[in-house]
């Protein structure tokens, strides 16, 4: 527009095609209920839509002041389509057509929400040294109630004082910063209120009506942070390290909460008052050798966070994400606990002792220190307590890149470092006998080190019996039965430390010689690996005594579900190891 002032405007549409098939042979447990077997097709179209106009200047407002800014719009339009169409029961055994389909059944799903954003940020620089920086945006999200509206702001400031002071030594830059910022996010479509449902059936069909209750007051999530960071290099910048503190309430944060049933509904949402999150970030990096021909850089970044649950809502106190997970473990929030807390059945302890508990029983209706025996099984709590959270205590990364002339060899090796994840896969295999751990006490002999519980006596209220050192024998098949409770087990016998350390990234490249006057200016290719192989990984949380400790077997970066749910596998699909070449040419 003029020489200080630009315009331009953007339009993007990415759109993709799902086309997703599911079939089950005549006979599949739980699966293929219906003479035949099962088919089903779901054909998805997902399509989004970007529209941007954005206005940048640049003036001087002086010898050694300058002023950026920007000024813009933005729609974002989202458009999902699902098609499901679901053969229960086949004429023709194991015939996977929709057109042998006994019950057939046809569901169309629409889902679409927009949001509109205006926003402006300028930045003031002094002599290229002192900056300092505000924006504001304001969105109308379509997922909200009226007035749809919601704004954030941000302010920032850095300092490079090795531009401003003259610094001698192994010190070649310094800069320090500090910013406060508020980042708003809306919510899913159609939440606001109750849902109803069509489907085919006798007559004119059925409706059905959703099992999320709607939340009309629905708000949009903000997260508050405040942010100090240290950037300094040395030795010429062959050594570098950033050091970044963070503090971050989310307020309303939207969390989904399982219900009663005698409400009518299985869950619902609700924003949540306050979650802290407080951490530190460190990068490390250098260069350990530097010639003409060869260099060797390597980075070091760690991540720690602590978060705290200071406030949910009036009525609730304490609630299971997502409605939990009655088979194995559950994660929940609860005020003064920490976001991504995990509960389970435990093994329970003898109050007085520490001792742990194995069940009694009486060979008489009239309960008596002669009739009590110990039955030499386990015994759960009566109610499922805490036994960790599946956030890390620490995430670690170390990348190491080695070049010589035209070949570059990258490798990372990143680690996890705390947290917990339950496997409910084993605990269900385990019922069954299945695990390799399950072949050790398989022929008896098995006395668990532990009290009796006793049997309630003729007032329901005093333990017969308890107390006593267990002496009775067991095998691996009651043990893991019982544990395992018939594929709805107790958790802390399949919870592991998810503590591990991974070759995540191998990376070998050339650069390949092109001429000076070639319509392709430059070429490379690499070969790249990733997840390779395990350097460590935890074991089980739970010393069970005659057996021991077992290593994790399975990736605990592989959750049940996404977003709030982790920390629990349930038949999840194994993580993938990816091996590939990949050219790069640019023109």
């Amino acid at each position: 527009m003029t020489n200080f002032l630009s315009i331009q405007g953007r339009a993007n549409l990415d759109k993709y095609f799902d086309k997703n098939e599911e079939s089950y042979s005549q006979g599949t447990i739980l699966w293929a209920n219906q003479a035949g077997g099962k088919f089903a097709r779901n054909n998805i179209v997902n399509t989004q839509s970007w529209y941007d106009l954005l206005i940048e200047g640049k003036n001087n407002l002086g010898k050694d002041l300058t002023l950026d800014y920007q000024a813009g719009a933005i729609i974002q339009d989202i458009r999902y389509q699902s098609t499901n169409a679901i053969a229960d029961g086949l004429n023709v055994p194991n015939r996977f057509n929709l057109n042998f389909g006994t019950n057939l059944s046809v569901t169309d799903d629409f889902i679409r929400k927009q949001t509109q954003s205006l926003f402006g940020q300028a930045s003031l620089a002094w002599r290229d040294a002192i900056f300092v920086n505000a924006s504001l945006r304001n969105d109308w999200s379509s997922t909200l109630p009226k007035p749809y509206s919601f704004q954030y702001p941000s302010v920032g400031a850095s300092v490079v004082l090795s531009d401003l002071l003259k610094l001698t030594g192994p010190l070649s830059f310094l800069k320090i910063n500090g910013s406060y910022a508020q980042v708003g996010n809306a919510a899913d479509a159609y939440l606001l209120q109750t849902n109803y449902s069509y489907a085919q059936g006798a007559g004119s069909g059925f409706i059905s009506r959703d099992g999320t209750q709607a939340i009309g007051n629905l708000k949009p999530e903000i997260t508050k942070s405040l942010e100090f960071g240290v950037e300094a290099r040395f030795f010429s910048n062959r050594l570098g390290a950033t050091v970044t503190a963070y503090k971050t309430n989310s307020i309303n944060q939207l969390l989904k909460l399982g219900l009663a049933p005698a409400s009518g509904f299985k869950d619902q949402y609700i924003n949540a008052g306050d979650i802290r999150n407080m951490g530190l970030e460190v990068v490390v990096n250098g260069t350990a050798i530097k010639t003409d021909q060869f260099s060797w850089d390597l980075t070091l970044n760690m991540g720690l966070n602590r978060n705290k649950i200071l406030s949910l809502s009036p009525d609730i106190k304490t609630a299971f994400l997502s409605g939990g997970f009655g088979r194995s473990a559950s994660p929940i929030v609860a005020e003064g606990g920490s976001y991504g807390d995990i509960v389970s059945y435990r093994w329970a302890k003898d109050k007085n002792t520490g001792q742990y508990l194995v069940g009694s029983q009486s060979s008489s209706s009239t309960v008596s220190e002669a009739s009590v025996s110990s039955t030499g099984l386990p015994v759960a709590t009566k109610e499922q307590e805490l036994i960790g959270n599946f956030n890390p205590k620490m995430l670690l990364g170390f990348t190491n890149t080695f070049t010589y002339k035209g070949f570059s060899l990258r490798f990372l090796i990143d680690a996890r470092i705390g947290g917990i994840a339950v496997s409910g896969t084993e605990m269900n295999l385990a019922f069954s006998g299945i695990p390799e751990i399950t072949a050790q006490k398989r022929d008896g002999g098995w006395v668990l080190p532990g009290v009796t519980a006793g049997v309630a006596g003729a007032d329901g209220v005093t333990l017969i019996g308890a107390g006593k050192a267990n002496s009775t024998a067991i095998s691996a098949e009651q043990f893991w039965q019982t544990v395992s409770g018939k594929r709805y087990g107790w958790g802390e016998f399949f919870a592991y430390d998810a503590t591990n350390v991974r070759l995540r990234e191998v990376s070998i490249g050339y650069g390949i010689p092109v001429p000076s006057n070639f319509f392709i200016k430059s070429a490379r290719l690499s070969f790249v690996a990733r997840n390779l192989f395990w350097f460590y990984r935890g074991s089980s949380i739970l010393d069970i005594p005659g057996i021991g400790k077992r290593k994790m077997w399975f990736d605990p970066d592989m959750n049940l579900t996404n977003g709030n749910f982790q920390g629990v596998e349930y038949g999840t699909l194994p993580s993938n190891r990816s091996i590939g070449l990949n050219l790069k040419l640019s023109f």
